[in-house]
C-alpha cells in the first residue's frame, strides 16, 4: 500500500485520540500475530494491561507511526495520522506523539539539560530556555541539569526521559512500562509529578504496565488486551477485578484455605485487609470488588510462604506472621511445616535439605512471610500474580549466563534475608538461557570453581535455549553483549522492550580459553553489575 504524507491541519487543542487498527506480523517464521483494536482515549491517563505478547507495544508503535497497520484509521482531534482507505500515513516526526520506551534511550554523552533540549533545536533560545526551566522544575531535576545520565540514579533518568518527551508539547504521550524497574517510593513520586503535569496540560496519555498499583494510582481509564484484542474497558476498579485472573498466570493449588471477613479496603494501595475468622490475625490481599464486612475465603499456596526462624526484614510490603511449629511431615520432595498462629494453622512447604529443616523442632517459634499477592480470594477465581523473573542470556549458556543466574539468586536471597534454598519458593528469581545451545550441557568446571571462589554454591545446571514462554514471563532479560541483545530482540519481537545489556557500557567478554583468573574476574564483575541492577529494580541491599 502506498501512503501519502500530506500536510496536516492544525491540531485541535486537547483533542481525543481515536484508534481503529488491524495489523498482523510474524518474526523468524513464527505464526503471525494479529492485533485488532478500536478505542478512544480522551485527555487524561488510559492504562493498558495484558500479558506480555498481548499486543500492547505493537499498538503503541502503530500510534507513533513506527509500525504501519494493514487497515484502520488513527486520529488526534481533527488530525488524521493514518487512514488506510485514504492512503494517509503521517511520518512519525510530524505526529506530535511522544514515546517513552522502557530503556529510556537517553544520549549518554549529553548532559541532562542537553538531553531534554534535544527536541527544541528549532525553537528560539529564549523560549527554549523558558520551556527547559519549566519542565526541569516540574519533574524536580533542575539541580541535575549539568550531569550526564550515568551520573544520576535510575529514578532520575526516568524523570529526564519524561521531561525530554513532554518539553516539546506533544499532543499524545505513549509510555511503555516506564517505571517497571523502580522501587515503590520512587515510582510513587514520579507518578505524582506525572499527575500534576497532566492536570495542567490534559493530553491523552497511554500507559502500558503490568502493575495493578500503577493502574489504580495513575489511570483514569483502563483497557485490557488479550491475544491482540480488547477484552475489557472501563474504570480501573471495574476492569482490574473481574479480569485479574485472565491477565495473570494460571492458578496454584491452595494448601491453606481460611474463611475470613473484609475489615479494610485501601484503594490507593490496591489492597484489602481480611481477618481470619475466629482469630485476631489480619492479612492483606490484592484489591478486588468486594464490600467491607464481606465474608470471603483466602487461599495461600504452601510453597509461596517464606519461612524463617527469626523475624525477617523484607524489601516490600508483606504479611509477617509469628507462630509455633506444630508438626513436621515429609510431603513428596518437601518438608511440610505446620505452624499454629492464634488458632489458625498454616502449612509451609520447605525443600528437603533446606538449612532450616534440621534445626526445626515442634514448639519452636516460627516466622512466616506471606506476600500480599500470595493471598488469593478464591471466590474471585483463584488469583495468582506474575513472578518477578530475571533472565540472563548468552550464546552457549554454560559460562556467563548460568554464573549470572547463580549470583543473582544468591543476592536475592541475601536481600530478602532468607536461606538460598527457600528463595526458590519465593516470587523473585533468576534463570539463564542461551541463544544457540546444545541442550543439557553442564556449566563448565572453570565457571563452577569461580563461583565457589566468591562464596556462591554452583547450581545444578543444564543448558537450555531461550524460548517464547520464558521471554513472555520475564520482567527483564539481560544479555551479555550488544550483538546478543540485537539477536534476542529479533527472535522475540514482542519482548524486545525488556531485553537489554547487563553491562550498559561495553560487552561482557567470554573467558573461554583463558586461565582461571579470567573466570574469577568475570564472577566478580557479574557480582557487581547484578548488585547495581537489583538496586535499580527495587531490591534493596541488606544492611
Amino acid at each position: 500500500m502506498s501512503l501519502s504524507s500530506a500536510t496536516p491541519a492544525p491540531v485541535t487543542e486537547n483533542g481525543s485520540l481515536s484508534v481503529h487498527v488491524r495489523t498482523s506480523h510474524s518474526a523468524n517464521g513464527s505464526s503471525p500475530f494479529r492485533l485488532e483494536a478500536e478505542f478512544t482515549a480522551a485527555p487524561g491517563v488510559t492504562v493498558f494491561l495484558g500479558h506480555s505478547g498481548a499486543g500492547k507495544t505493537t499498538l503503541l508503535r502503530c500510534i507513533a507511526g513506527l509500525h504501519i497497520p494493514d487497515q484502520g484509521r488513527i486520529t488526534i482531534g481533527n488530525i488524521v495520522l493514518f487512514d488506510s482507505q485514504q492512503k494517509i500515513h503521517l511520518e512519525p516526526a510530524r505526529r506530535k506523539v511522544a514515546f517513552v520506551f522502557q530503556d529510556l534511550a537517553l544520549f549518554p554523552h549529553l548532559s541532562v539539560q542537553k538531553n531534554v533540549a534535544y527536541g527544541l533545536r528549532r525553537v528560539d533560545a529564549k523560549e527554549r530556555e523558558q520551556r527547559m526551566d519549566m519542565i526541569l522544575e516540574s519533574f524536580q531535576i533542575t539541580h541535575l541539569r549539568n550531569r550526564l545520565p550515568h551520573e544520576i540514579s535510575g529514578g532520575e533518568r526516568q524523570r529526564v526521559a519524561l521531561a525530554r518527551s513532554l518539553v516539546t508539547g506533544p499532543s499524545v504521550l505513549l509510555l511503555d512500562e516506564p517505571l517497571s524497574s523502580l522501587d515503590e517510593r520512587i515510582k510513587s513520586s514520579i507518578i505524582d509529578d506525572l499527575h500534576k503535569w497532566n492536570e495542567a496540560h490534559r493530553i491523552p496519555m497511554l500507559y502500558v504496565t503490568h502493575n495493578h498499583e500503577e493502574v489504580l494510582a495513575l489511570g483514569e481509564k483502563a483497557i485490557v488486551l488479550q491475544g491482540g484484542r480488547i477484552v475489557a474497558e472501563g474504570s480501573p476498579l471495574d476492569v482490574i477485578s473481574p479480569h485479574r485472573c485472565e491477565i495473570m498466570a494460571p492458578s496454584h493449588r491452595f494448601e491453606n484455605l481460611f474463611d475470613a471477613t473484609v475489615t479494610g479496603i485501601q484503594e490507593q494501595e490496591g489492597t484489602l485487609t481480611c481477618r481470619v475468622n475466629g482469630t485476631s490475625l489480619e492479612l492483606d490481599a490484592p484489591l478486588t470488588r468486594v464490600a467491607l464486612s464481606a465474608r470471603v475465603r483466602l487461599g495461600i499456596p504452601a510453597g509461596e510462604i517464606l519461612f524463617a526462624s527469626t523475624r525477617p526484614e523484607m524489601v516490600s510490603p508483606c504479611n509477617v506472621v509469628c507462630g509455633r511449629v506444630k508438626r513436621l511431615d515429609q510431603v513428596g520432595k518437601d518438608i511440610e511445616v505446620r505452624v499454629e498462629c492464634d488458632g489458625a494453622e498454616f502449612r509451609v512447604h520447605l525443600p528437603r535439605g533446606s538449612r532450616n529443616c534440621p534445626r526445626l523442632r515442634v514448639s519452636d517459634e516460627a516466622w512466616m512471610v506471606i506476600k500480599t499477592h500470595s493471598c488469593h480470594l478464591v471466590r474471585a477465581g483463584q488469583l495468582n500474580t506474575l513472578q518477578r523473573l530475571f533472565v540472563f542470556v548468552c550464546t552457549g549458556n554454560t559460562i556467563r549466563s548460568p554464573m549470572a543466574q547463580a549470583i543473582c539468586n544468591a543476592q536475592i536471597a541475601r536481600r530478602l534475608r532468607v536461606p538460598l534454598e527457600s528463595q526458590a519458593g519465593f516470587d523473585v528469581q533468576a534463570v539463564s538461557a542461551g541463544l544457540s545451545v546444545q541442550p543439557g550441557t553442564p556449566m563448565t568446571k572453570n565457571a563452577q570453581d569461580a563461583l565457589r571462589q566468591i562464596g556462591i554454591p554452583p547450581p545444578n545446571h543444564s543448558a537450555r535455549s531461550l524460548d517464547s514462554e520464558t521471554a513472555a514471563k520475564a520482567e527483564v532479560i539481560f544479555c551479555m553483549t550488544e550483538e546478543q541483545r540485537q539477536k534476542a530482540s529479533g527472535m522475540f519481537a514482542e519482548a524486545a522492550s525488556k531485553i537489554q545489556c547487563l553491562r550498559t557500557q561495553g560487552d561482557i567478554d567470554d573467558p573461554r580459553g583463558k586461565d582461571q583468573a579470567a573466570f574469577i574476574t568475570l564472577a566478580k564483575l557479574l557480582d557487581g553489575l547484578i548488585s547495581e541492577r537489583l538496586g535499580e529494580l527495587g531490591l534493596a541491599a541488606a544492611e
